[in-house]
């Protein structure tokens, strides 16, 4: 739809608290199809929020993206909750890194 021209940034949700970072790379390798991943946890940084956003280098990637992975699940912890995928409210490298900067200074 309307939401989706040209979004290149998605936001996931259904992710088992319990994962880490690591394991998300496990899941979505670094192959050069997205240049940010941000997964924010809670304070004591030992879950996560359930949530990350993911921006990729072209709409065309982050389309694929989401076609594999919308409504499927994580291969950890076998959670019964499916990962639901849409555009990010915040598009793109820079306007996310400055949104993370603005909502945690001192983090990056």
């Amino acid at each position: 739809g309307a939401a989706w021209a040209g979004a290149t940034t998605l936001m996931i949700r259904g992710i088992p608290t319990s994962y880490t970072l690591e394991m998300l790379l496990e899941e979505w390798p670094v192959d050069g199809s997205y240049d940010f991943l941000y997964l924010p946890c809670r304070a004591g940084g030992k879950t996560n929020l359930g949530l990350a956003f993911v921006n990729f280098v072209s709409e065309e990637r982050a389309s694929g993206f989401r076609s594999l992975w919308h409504r499927s699940r994580l291969a950890r912890f076998r959670s019964a909750r499916c990962l639901i995928v849409c555009a990010a409210k915040v598009q793109g490298l820079e306007a996310n890194v400055e949104e993370l900067r603005g909502e945690a200074p001192g983090r990056l």
